[in-house]
């Protein structure tokens, strides 16, 4: 393993759009299914499989930081969030089960505080495949959003609108730190290995991914609808969250102004929404 510093990367180029990003600020994940060639899975889990592998070793590895944390999906979806020079992790973390284990609760990670910023993602790797056997971790798109405490927040199961990551080996899921995320059971024999990381933002946000002059930022859609966030006061209170995370992200907090009532951001285009004046 190498111990060479960490790697500049003001070369790299944001590969997401506006309609991309806005997606993001919704749902607080991205996921990249099988990104990550096989040939770099095979010596990734090889390496964790070895007796007394630390994980934390991989984040000075040259040959990890140029096909995993530098791998061009990824870092473009890095660097269209958090801007350029972005920092790469200092630190990783394996969630690693063998064979059966239990459900564990619903928890935010230390040091959420569900800003309507973006200075951080948190970001998980597989290098095996993961089904439902194997206690794939579930998340809740659009709960980075919903300010709750981690003891509230440890008495719910089952929630509708939950994700698991069942996907092919090489997925790389981005996240929104604060987001809620837990282990289901896992029930069979098999390895599973979970690598996690956080890359940080160094610059301030600026609107300089994949964007187009004719973006509508009066009319875009800033609602987000999902089994659990459909109903009720939970839909209308992630409107306006949504559309301040999105305009900080675009380096235009400043702009935000909330009308009130049924104003915007609220979108007439949306049945359950009251009519957008602005």
């Amino acid at each position: 393993m190498a111990n060479e510093a960490l790697r500049a990367t003001d070369d790299i180029k944001p590969t997401l759009t506006d309609e991309e990003v806005l997606e993001f600020c919704k749902t607080g994940l991205l996921t990249l299914e099988g990104v990550i060639p096989d040939s770099t899975n095979r010596w990734v889990f090889q390496y964790l499989d070895e007796e007394g592998a630390d994980p934390h070793q991989l984040v000075r590895d040259e040959r990890f930081i140029d096909e995993v944390l530098l791998h061009p999906a990824v870092a473009g979806v890095v660097r269209s969030l958090l801007g350029a020079n972005f920092q790469l992790p200092e630190w990783m973390a394996n969630h690693r089960l063998v064979g059966p284990e239990a459900a564990r609760y619903w928890h935010i990670d230390a040091g959420s505080d569900f800003e309507r910023a973006c200075n951080l993602l948190q970001v998980f790797y597989i290098p095996q495949s993961n089904s439902l056997e194997m206690g794939p971790t579930l998340f809740l798109p659009g709960s980075h959003l919903v300010p709750i405490t981690r003891e509230d927040i440890e008495r719910f199961g089952h929630l509708a609108g939950q994700v698991p990551t069942t996907a092919p080996a090489g997925s790389v899921f981005v996240t929104a730190y604060s987001i809620w995320h837990r282990q289901p059971d896992k029930v069979d024999q098999s390895t599973r290995n979970l690598l996690k990381w956080v890359y940080w933002r160094t610059t301030p946000p600026a609107r300089d991914w994949n964007a187009r002059p004719d973006f509508d930022f009066a009319g875009a859609d800033y609602s987000y609808t999902s089994n659990y966030f459909t109903g009720g006061h939970r839909k209308w209170q992630s409107v306006p969250r949504v559309a301040e995370m999105f305009y900080w992200l675009c380096g235009k907090a400043d702009d935000f102004h909330m009308v009130g009532g049924s104003g915007w951001p609220y979108s007439s285009s949306d049945p359950g929404m009251w009519s957008r004046s602005r």
